[in-house]
């Protein structure tokens, strides 16, 4: 399964569960992608998508300022799930195709 599209993800972190929306697209030989979250938008960079496995890059905005973000995780059908590694630690994600 494609992991283009919509994703509905969230994420349980020491702030609380985060929730966001990832847009990944094919852009020619690579991909692109967006995340909206209740604080705003960020440009996924470094999209690497090899079959089911999908890892990118972001720089997200926390009440504790910017912080830059990477997300390691796979597709299984209409399910997503992987790490988030911060400078605060790892952190599980999950989420559906929206």
């Amino acid at each position: 399964m494609s992991v283009a599209g919509k994703w509905q993800i969230s994420m349980d972190t020491p702030i609380g569960t985060q929730k966001f929306t990832w847009d990944l697209q094919s852009a020619g030989a690579g991909w692109q992608g967006t995340m909206n979250a209740a604080n705003g938008s960020s440009e996924l960079s470094n999209v690497q998508v090899s079959g089911s496995n999908v890892g990118c890059n972001a720089r997200v905005s926390t009440p504790m300022g910017s912080i830059d973000v990477t997300f390691e995780g796979a597709v299984t059908g209409d399910k997503i799930g992987g790490t988030c590694r911060t400078q605060f630690g790892n952190f599980q994600f999950s989420g559906e195709r929206a």
